[in-house]
């Protein structure tokens, strides 16, 4: 699966928690709908999407992580996702703190 600037945009754009209607690319250039709640930047260039396969359930055993490399989004707007598996550590501590919604700081 790849992830595109455009769908990141929308993501971005989205009110805290509540993430936006949009796409995943696969393999085949195809537009997978999906449903992405969050992107989080985990350190320099690691960053990392919670979404969900359309339609959403809002579930979080639904939910799925997937991990990429922020620069080469930028770079290049478009970039290969790497799915974490749902028993991972790290996949699991991020869809707890989405969940307890402790992702982002209060201004």
């Amino acid at each position: 699966m790849k992830f595109t600037k455009d769908a990141f945009d929308l993501v971005v754009a989205a009110p805290q928690y509540e993430g936006a209607e949009t796409y995943l690319v696969d393999d085949d250039k195809n537009m997978v709908k999906y449903h992405i709640y969050v992107c989080v930047v985990e350190s320099g260039n690691v960053a990392a999407i919670i979404c969900e396969k359309e339609p959403a359930t809002k579930q979080s055993e639904n939910f799925e992580v997937y991990e990429f490399n922020g620069n080469k989004l930028l770079e290049h707007n478009v970039v290969r996702l790497r799915l974490l598996d749902k028993n991972n550590e790290r996949a699991k501590n991020l869809v707890t703190k989405f969940v307890d919604k402790k992702l982002f700081y209060n201004k």
